[in-house]
């Protein structure tokens, strides 16, 4: 990957101008499109520029800069460089002394490493200068391999793209902000306005003149000059400033989130120019210094494996990074968007249709406003001023300044716990469930905060089963509130939240309504909240579910004593024999299936229409099939993966990148530690192709595949973190089998 060229422009917005447009049209093509990926931010840290005599006797780690718990803190002593270079990280083992070997340092001369040598604000993370003669890959081939050599790439050059625009400043006959109604940014500031949260801007630098900033801006860092003036000298980072925290012109609106502070962060030059470098470098520097969000109205087309170590590091310093989706108008994969850790924004219209510019697919996660945005501006023409703009880069501030506002009322939530709330409260406005246009929906920054700030005291309601004509159901009750009112209910369980909008009391002031089929929330602690939007009154119902069997083959059998053919488990109260008990112990038997939960029975196979022997498992279901007795597919597992999939997921374009597997039968892709268990444990014949690309659910990553769903556990030891869903008992359930 580190050889492999990728281009990196800028989200591009689209300024529509009042007057003079040709005034700063090239400042608009400067700033409106900055795009790439990354993982986890630090701070960067000069070590030095040394000649390779000096390289050749040790090398000095950076030390870290503390946090920016206070306006004085320790700034990085250092820019990033123009010339080319290689971005290398150094097994940290082999640095702990600060020393090469002799050996690598001939190598590293011999490669042509220059004279310069920078630090991107992470354990042997550097960038390394080229000597002439030489290319940038040519000697990102030859540090690679070297062992104490993680990776080596070239540092590309980040440009703004070929987007043009014009601007012109807006004078202050009134706005209509319609991005702020769209997400109900309004009713969110009743519970909160992000008090005290650290929002860092990656970009061209922001007007710290700019009256609709006052006050909200923290020193920060240039690493174009290297010093601390990070004045925006494009426009393009006073913008995104601008939607998160600044006052409207003409209007009594602000950002998103008023109580908000900006980090600010220039890592783009006047003409839109940057370097990988100089974002891993931004990234870091931002999460060491102490911010909580981190905005990147961004993309390019190739992942970088020093911009993935930035975004790991922010995400384990409890910092979440929103990025636009881009403007490109297709579904191509862009960075750091595409990266699972980052919440991915791409563009509506005020109709809340997909922007006809924005970038779409797989990866994004949700959308906001992104057509006719009115916010701050600054140009070498009119000075500090406003604009009128269209463009992803325009979306993830809005997102950036919803996370801000969860994050102020809820400063123990963790990265992911912050994505679940924002994705699953957002509301459903293109093809019903995800989709690769807008992802789980329009942002709602009420929603959200209503979620993050759950009632205090509520009166208690009922949620209680009933039979309906497909299953059982689960119904809500409440009552207490105003004749009429309008309600917003959501739902609490280990799959996440769920919403459910345009509720309203009758006249005697009651709620009740269906929460849909009870097999469909996990076993387990469900919560249901119910508010009153005009009145605040709030009502919460609480239910255990806990399915026992209701059908024969499911009810425990009585205890017996295992042997060579049959094995009992009373964890469950069944056995399992002959044919399933060897399919079950050569494909990875309990960690694999679980425990089993039935017996054997006979079963129509929905998508033959055949009858079959079968056994239910916690994970999974066994199909025997005797005319295919003797080959490896006599017993095969239920296309569970498809069954209980709650709709058809968005599919992936192509995708040829190393450790990747892209499968045309159902367009989608396989890769990371997904890949790795599926490669060991029977792969296709196993579990068949993917059905969906990886997502966050429930505030884990998941991936579905036709007989089965994976689910990614962070907190597992390495080896064991990848577990496999309970569909066998979810389709027991769906079946009704179990209630």
């Amino acid at each position: 990957m580190g050889g492999t060229e990728h281009a990196r422009r800028c989200d591009s917005l689209t300024i529509r101008s009042k007057s003079s447009p040709s005034a700063v049209a090239g400042e608009d093509q400067r700033c409106s499109r900055v795009a790439f990926k990354g993982r986890r931010p630090l701070h960067l840290a000069l070590v030095g520029r040394y000649l390779l005599l000096l390289l050749a006797a040790c090398l000095v780690l950076g030390q870290p800069v503390s946090a920016l718990a206070t306006i004085n803190a320790p700034a990085p002593a250092t820019s990033i460089s123009t010339a080319a270079g290689v971005l290398v990280r150094f097994q940290p083992a082999t640095l702990a002394d600060g020393k090469l070997s002799a050996s690598d340092l001939q190598l590293l001369t011999s490669s042509g490493v220059g004279n310069v040598l920078e630090s991107l604000g992470a354990p042997g993370a550097y960038r390394v200068a080229v000597r002439p003669g030489y290319t940038p890959s040519g000697v990102a081939a030859a540090l690679s391999l070297l062992p104490e050599v993680d990776y080596a790439e070239p540092d590309r050059a980040i440009s703004l793209g070929d987007a043009v625009a014009s601007y012109q400043a807006e004078s202050n006959s009134g706005v209509q902000d319609w991005d702020l109604s769209a997400i109900n940014a309004q009713q969110a500031w009743r519970l909160g306005d992000g008090h005290g949260v650290l929002v860092a801007v990656l970009d061209t630098g922001v007007s710290a003149t700019h009256p609709a900033l006052a006050g909200h801006l923290l020193p920060g860092w240039n690493f174009v000059d290297n010093s601390v003036n990070t004045a925006d000298d494009a426009g393009h980072g006073t913008f995104v400033a601008g939607l998160i925290v600044g006052e409207r012109t003409g209007s009594s609106e602000s950002g998103v989130a008023p109580g908000a502070e900006i980090l600010p962060v220039k890592i783009l030059d006047s003409s839109g120019t940057g370097s990988t470098a100089s974002f891993v470098a931004g990234i870091n520097y931002a999460v060491q210094a102490g911010a909580r969000i981190i905005n990147i109205s961004a993309s390019g087309t190739t992942d970088s494996p020093a911009l993935e170590d930035a975004l790991s590091n922010a995400e384990s310093h409890g910092v979440l990074v929103v990025a636009s989706a881009g403007n490109n108008a297709n579904e191509a994969p862009l960075y750091p968007a595409s990266d699972p850790t980052v919440l991915a924004v791409s563009a509506t219209d005020p109709s809340n249709a997909l922007a006809s510019f924005s970038s779409f697919g797989p990866h994004v996660d949700v959308a906001a406003p992104g057509v006719d945005i009115t916010s701050s501006w600054w140009s070498g023409a009119n000075g500090n001023g406003y604009a009128t703009a269209s463009g992803s880069s325009a979306s993830a501030p809005l997102v950036a300044g919803v996370a801000a506002i969860v994050a102020g009322l809820r400063p123990d939530l963790s990265p992911a716990q912050l994505r679940e709330i924002i994705m699953d409260s957002a509301k459903d406005i293109a093809s019903p469930g995800i989709d690769a246009q807008t992802g789980y929906g329009l942002v709602d920054a009420y929603a959200a905060a209503r979620i993050a700030n759950a009632p205090v005291a509520p009166q208690v309601a009922n949620l209680s089963p009933f039979n309906a004509n497909d299953g059982w159901h689960l119904r809500l009750a409440a009552a207490g509130f105003a004749p009429n009112e309008p309600l917003m209910a959501w739902t609490d369980s280990s799959a996440g939240y769920r919403v459910l909008r345009d509720l309203s009391a009758d006249r005697t002031g009651a709620l009740t309504t269906d929460l849909g089929l009870e097999w469909r929330v996990p076993a387990g602690l469900l919560e249901a909240y119910v508010v009153g939007l005009t009145s605040g009154h709030a009502a919460i119902a609480r239910l255990n579910i806990d399915p026992s069997p209701v059908f024969d083959p499911f009810k425990p059998i009585p205890g017996q004593n295992s042997t060579a053919d049959r094995i009992y488990f009373p964890q469950t109260g069944h056995s399992l024999a002959y044919g399933f008990k060897q399919f079950w112990e050569s494909h990875g038997g309990l960690a694999v299936f679980g425990y089993p939960i039935s017996e054997e029975f006979n079963e129509k196979n929905p998508d033959t229409g055949q009858t079959y022997t079968v056994q239910y498992f916690e994970r999974n279901r066994f199909e025997y099939h005797p005319e295919l007795a003797g080959t490896p597919w006599e017993v095969s597992l239920g296309r569970l993966g498809v069954q209980a999939a709650p709709q058809t997921y968005p599919t992936s374009p192509p995708v040829n990148a190393s450790g990747v597997l892209y499968f045309a039968a159902t367009q989608h892709t396989l890769s990371g530690p997904f890949r790795q268990f599926w490669d060991a444990h029977g792969g296709l014949s196993m579990f068949g192709y993917p059905t969906s690309e990886p997502f966050e659910e429930g505030g884990l990553l998941v991936q579905y595949f036709e007989r089965s769903r994976f689910e990614f556990h962070p907190e597992l030891p390495a080896g064991s973190q990848i577990l496999l869903t309970r569909l066998g008992s979810d389709l027991a359930r769906e079946n009704g089998y179990l209630h």
